[in-house]
């Protein structure tokens, strides 16, 4: 394989909640297509077919484990789910456990993750089928640099004025519990819910979520994750990083401007909401233009 910094073409998707982009995915039904250099029209599941381990490293089994997003919400999505391992396997669909970083937040903003202390589960259903869910579902008021871990079975919902970028495993399934009662443009009716699967998929078992505030650090993130890792770097000069033979790297410009430099390709120029992935064993030397905060996430 041709080790360089792989740039995708963002893909924005439209919702009536807002609007997101997919950066880097290997997602079959949503693929990633890079953008320039040798493999420049290929898609990211095409080439971790063709490469595997070269590419993603020896720590991951394949297929390619890692999806990231940027949410930018105008209005509340749905209360939803996603599916752990164990209930994708008992009501379909492909495990989805998230992490979000809190890129900004207009005053006011929240996120809603889990449900009230003494919160039943009979009341739960019971609130559903009314149609009023909202007391139940615990909120978190959010601020840039805020750290949040949505692990598959846990019920959560972004409220409008967020703008979240998201590191997920590869799946796009969710299973939609609750839609404020909103009309579908394209029916007239109320949008579809998955109740029946959603039910089936909540984690009943899972602790409160803990929000961490990463918005002055430096270094990995104190929240931990089985499926990814990620940290929070701010370059005021120079950052090198050494090739990992064991898995990928992918670098998100959360502030700011730098250029990534690798052995025998040219500088990439970066500025903020872009992202490239690094290859299986490609170190590479970033220096900033001015100072840049970079997210880095690994398997």
């Amino acid at each position: 394989m041709r080790k360089y910094p792989l740039r995708f073409i963002p893909q924005e998707d439209r919702a009536i909640w807002g609007r997101e982009f997919w950066l880097v995915s290997a997602y079959r039904a949503h693929p990633s297509i890079v953008s320039e250099g040798p493999y420049a029209g290929r898609s990211l599941p095409d080439l971790a077919d063709e490469f595997g381990e070269e590419l993603y490293g020896t720590k991951c089994a394949g297929p390619f484990p890692q999806l990231t997003k940027i949410i930018e919400a105008k209005d509340r999505l749905s209360i939803q789910v996603h599916p752990n391992e164990e209930a994708s396997r008992r009501s379909g669909g492909d495990p989805k456990t998230e992490m979000w970083y809190v890129l900004g937040a207009a005053p006011g903003s929240y996120v809603s993750v889990g449900l009230n202390p003494g919160v039943a589960r009979d009341d739960f259903i019971r609130a559903l089928h009314d149609g009023v869910v909202e007391h139940l579902v615990r909120k978190i008021y959010v601020a840039r640099g805020d750290v949040l871990l949505i692990p598959g079975g846990q019920i959560h919902s972004v409220g409008g004025g967020c703008r979240l970028y998201e590191i997920q495993q590869t799946s796009d399934t969710t299973w939609r519990l609750h839609d404020w009662n909103r009309i579908d443009p394209s029916t007239g009716g109320r949008r579809k819910t998955n109740e029946r699967e959603g039910l089936a998929s909540m984690d009943w078992s899972l602790p409160p979520a803990e929000l961490a505030h990463c918005g002055e650090m430096d270094g990995p993130v104190p929240v931990k994750c089985p499926f990814f890792n990620l940290q929070v770097r701010n370059v005021s000069d120079r950052l090198s990083l050494s090739g990992r033979p064991d898995g990928f790297r992918i670098l998100f410009v959360a502030e700011g401007k730098c250029a990534i430099s690798t052995e025998g390709y040219p500088q990439v120029a970066m500025a903020a909401d872009d992202s490239v992935l690094l290859p299986a064993g490609l170190s590479c030397e970033i220096v900033a233009d001015g100072g840049c905060r970079l997210l880095i996430s690994e398997p």
